[in-house]
């Protein structure tokens, strides 16, 4: 993607330079690694309140059995693994399984807490039927230890971009269409139902190990990379990737078919491919070592997250000062919105490959940019770290066989195995 020129005072708003100055000190605030991080406790799901079953929307007909099934893949719980001190894993991530976003079912003015744990609505009385409704996404930073600071605010529009970047991806398997807002989403009933993704046992996986997270050692097939690099060029309609500020660089290693190094991708400009090309945008612009930089810049040790040994790292940046001056302040939560959703796109690209896809942010930003060659204007978003784990199927799966709507007169039940 070519460089934008520089703004002028025609193309922004009128903006106070305090005002953008403000904006940059808290991107560089958010920065990991700048202020220590407290390891209290993270809060718990609020108390059960009387509410009603998400499959109860079915006797609103197709479109309330679409959205309970739409409610249910992405919000609730699919898997809980034994293993894992923040076992409760459902279609995005959230840092240290806090969940920063709580959903609410809105309908006109009246809203339920949806309750993905015991997959219902909480409120007083149940849903009326209607064509509409809207899914607010409240944040809430103070899940998250106090240690966090103000960096737990922009995780939270981390996760909430994730959430709309899933929901976006299945809710054209589901038949609906989405419309997204910096709040929230708007739900409508759409086309005929396309192919929706399936829920996998592998979903999410964090690649845990015996000595850490770290990746199985084989090289990893051109497929799967290339898997990744489509779903980060074509985003699927209603995700946040609506802006073209965003890039990104892959670091690749020992991957088949292709050197190690520095791969640039362009969002939103897949490349016109025919016969004689690849299917997607992968071309080396920098050759050498490019997971042992993302080592370097990592501020945890390799004995507890082996980046070095991984196949594939997601790099997202972007010009936010340019951003700020051109749109105002709401430029930046909007660009970590797009960049969770597109972290997302590559997470569920590597869940179907059977890969593990960690976001992250605990890196020194500075030498990870200048090892990627990202403009000197740009600020990094996110990093995803992507792999094939070493074992697998550790788990419960706890993803419902039916919802009830779907076996009228008998409850739905849960599978578990291990």
């Amino acid at each position: 993607m070519a460089e934008s020129p520089a703004p002028s005072s025609a193309d922004g708003i009128d903006l106070p330079a305090d005002s953008i100055a403000a904006v940059l000190a808290a991107v560089h605030e958010h920065g990991p690694g700048k202020g220590p991080h407290s390891e209290g406790p993270v809060r718990p799901e609020p108390p059960a309140v009387p509410g009603t079953p998400l499959s109860s929307l079915a006797a609103w007909g197709d479109f309330g059995a679409t959205l309970a099934r739409l409610l249910t893949d992405v919000l609730t719980p699919t898997r809980w693994e034994p293993h894992n001190p923040f076992n409760d894993h459902r279609a995005y991530p959230s840092p240290r399984a806090a969940y920063l976003i709580e959903p609410w079912l809105r309908i006109g003015i009246s809203a339920w807490r949806v309750d993905p744990v015991r997959r219902t609505l909480a409120g007083p009385g149940s849903p009326r039927p209607a064509r509409r409704v809207r899914l607010d996404l409240r944040r809430r930073p103070d899940r998250l230890p106090a240690g966090y600071g103000s960096l737990a605010e922009a995780l939270a529009e981390l996760e909430a971009g994730h959430l709309m970047g899933a929901l976006a991806e299945r809710a054209p398997g589901h038949g609906l269409t989405l419309v997204p807002d910096p709040a929230g989403v708007t739900i409508t009933p759409g086309a005929s139902a396309a192919v929706a993704l399936p829920l996998l046992p592998s979903w999410r996986s964090a690649g845990l190990g015996p000595r850490g997270v770290s990746a199985d050692p084989r090289p990893l097939p051109e497929s799967a990379a290339r898997a990744v690099a489509e779903a980060l060029t074509d985003p699927p309609p209603g995700s946040p990737v609506a802006t073209s500020r965003l890039r990104v660089r892959l670091a690749l290693r020992n991957v088949t078919g292709l050197p190690d190094g520095w791969y640039a991708l362009s969002p939103l400009e897949p490349r016109r491919c025919d016969d004689r090309h690849p299917p997607s945008p992968l071309e080396v612009r920098q050759p050498g070592a490019a997971m042992a930089a993302v080592q370097a810049a990592f501020t945890y040790p390799p004995e507890q997250i082996h980046v070095g040994g991984m196949n594939l790292a997601v790099l997202i940046t972007a010009d936010v000062g340019r951003a700020v001056r051109e749109e105002g302040p709401q430029a930046y939560p909007a660009l970590l919105r797009a960049a969770g959703a597109l972290a997302q796109h590559a997470c569920t690209a590597a869940a179907v490959q059977g890969l593990f896809c960690r976001p992250v942010r605990s890196v020194r930003e500075a030498s990870l940019e200048a090892a990627a060659g990202a403009p000197a204007a740009h600020d990094l978003l996110y990093l995803a770290l992507v792999g094939r784990p070493r074992f697998a199927s550790l788990s419960y799966d706890l993803t419902p066989l039916r919802l009830e709507t779907d076996r009228p007169g008998r409850e739905g039940r849960r599978r578990g195995r291990s």
